[in-house]
């Protein structure tokens, strides 16, 4: 059970951290089958030091977004608008070329759609958050890995993929359909694919990052663009209020998908030649990562990204977790700082 203790001793953690400036700035928020438990920041929106981290500050938290996506399929798949089993061209007619005619749903879901690499030429980096162009250059391209075959992370287009798969297969607009379905339902105010730039006043900054395309994320031209891989926007709270809606009794009562959804979701989908190797954390399910032990990687499932923010829910304590930062560290994707807070909270330590 969740104490006003664990909370101080969280609280402790962040701050520890932050002042020694081991990390920048960062926010956490926990939920316990459906309430929250607390709402935390600390730190600083950048290098500079002068502006404090709040509760209301929003993170890029790079590939956590992609848990996002997935839940607005498995949403489509409950409503009877998207079968796992069937082929991608069932809904995206024009996906069905150069090789991809027989890639099914699951295929996209399970990381195994083969094309692991963001496919195309792309002439500037705003390219990379080019919805329309993105979506052209996944229809045109070709697989370069066995499609359905080996799990190999789809950094750059998963998010393109599983997105237009939705919009396809619904006749909706990606950003209406997460409104609709997530963000309005759980009343969801600072979470973003799409950033608007009256929003940019309250915004951390990237740091000490040495891979400069990490530093788009400080831009308007990803801020403001869609790509859900990976240019999602939002605090913890409002990340950590998605998991909770997913396991136990919801978040405050509201439920976006049921336990068999869930059940079904969090079954590791790999080919039997590809076994999970160890340390490895690309151990995907129906689009989460199960982060959960060898034994039971079900338990916790959810999504990390770049600098260590990470969303994830765990199916045994009805635990949700929102967790942002801002600064990169040679360590990643082992943090320091995420190895304390699972020992506060008793739960096990994740590596994505």
């Amino acid at each position: 059970m969740f104490s006003r203790e664990k909370e101080e001793a969280l609280q402790k953690v962040l701050d520890e951290y932050t002042s020694s400036g081991k990390e920048c700035g960062c926010q956490l928020a926990v939920y316990e089958n459906g309430k929250l438990c607390c709402d935390l920041a600390s730190g600083w929106t950048d290098e500079t030091r002068r502006k404090k981290v709040d509760t209301e500050t929003l993170f890029p938290v790079f590939s956590v977004g992609k848990g996002v996506v997935t839940t607005l399929v498995h949403i489509l798949h409950e409503e009877g608008l998207l079968d796992y089993d069937a082929p991608v061209t069932k809904y995206w007619k024009e996906y069905g070329k150069n090789g991809k005619e027989k890639t099914l749903v699951k295929d996209i879901l399970s990381h195994r759609a083969g094309l692991s690499l963001l496919p195309g030429k792309r002439e500037c980096p705003g390219d990379r958050y080019d919805w329309d162009l993105l979506c052209r250059l996944a229809e045109e391209a070709a697989p370069t890995s066995p499609i359905g075959g080996k799990q190999m992370y789809h950094a750059a287009i998963y998010g393109v993929l599983a997105g237009r798969l939705a919009e396809c297969a619904s006749g909706r607009n990606i950003t209406e359909l997460l409104r609709e379905k997530i963000f309005s339902p759980l009343k969801m105010e600072r979470m973003f694919f799409t950033l608007p730039r009256e929003n940019y006043g309250n915004l951390a900054r990237i740091t000490n990052t040495e891979y400069p395309f990490l530093l788009d994320h400080n831009e308007p031209y990803c801020l403001s663009g869609l790509n859900p891989s990976s240019n999602c926007t939002c605090n913890a709270r409002n990340l950590a209020m998605m998991y909770a809606s997913l396991v136990g009794d919801g978040f405050e009562g509201k439920r976006l998908l049921s336990d068999e959804t869930i059940e079904e979701a969090t079954v590791l989908c790999r080919s039997a030649d590809d076994p999970v190797l160890p340390g490895q954390w690309s151990t995907f399910g129906l689009g989460y990562v199960l982060c959960g032990p060898p034994e039971d990687r079900g338990r916790l499932f959810g999504h990390g990204g770049a600098c260590g923010s990470e969303g994830f829910a765990d199916r045994k304590t009805l635990l949700a977790v929102g967790f942002t930062k801002n600064r990169e560290l040679p360590t990643h994707p082992v943090h320091e700082i995420r190895n304390r807070i699972s020992e506060i909270l008793e739960i096990p330590s994740r590596v994505w």
